[in-house]
């Protein structure tokens, strides 16, 4: 399980920066070609929107694979470290059943808009959608190896 979240770290630092690199470049071309010259591109808006639907996505799990989200932990800390186990064991396993719920719900919305096209790019909004299905599909991956590290008591939620 770690060597596959090694490679989904890996591949997922790549991703969002390539992404990163190319919403930058799309904003930056719009606003160079409607404040020099005078032209607008139709196509940007809407381009930066999805690739910002999948920053935010992909992003999230990056951020949940560092456990880099907020949290408020001074109870959790005052516990001693069997229950702290188990407090982060109940988090996971309530963290795993919503990520899983939107990852299949995310997946049916995407079978469902296959035919219908965007608005300005005229590509099938699947394509939009699967940011959310890439994102949860990688977030239900590091919950199950987090699930699995504070089972067999590997993770530093042992120590405060």
């Amino acid at each position: 399980m770690t060597w596959i979240l090694r490679i989904l770290d890996w591949a997922l630092d790549r991703v969002t920066l390539l992404l990163l690199t190319v919403l930058l470049l799309v904003v930056g071309a719009q606003i160079f070609a409607r404040y020099v010259l005078n032209h607008s591109l139709f196509w940007s808006e809407e381009l930066a929107r999805y690739l910002f639907i999948y920053l935010v996505f992909l992003g999230a799990a990056i951020v949940l694979r560092r456990e880099g989200h907020i949290q408020v932990s001074f109870f959790v800390e005052q516990l001693p470290p069997r229950l702290r186990r188990g407090v982060a064991v109940l988090g996971d396993v309530l963290l795993l059943g919503f990520a899983g719920i939107v990852f299949i719900q995310s997946l049916r919305l995407a079978a469902m808009v296959w035919t219908v096209p965007t608005a300005a790019l005229l590509i099938p909004w699947t394509l939009v959608y699967l940011g959310i299905v890439l994102g949860m599909g990688a977030m239900v991956l590091v919950l199950l190896g987090a699930l699995r590290s504070h089972l067999i008591g590997k993770h530093s939620v042992d120590h405060p």
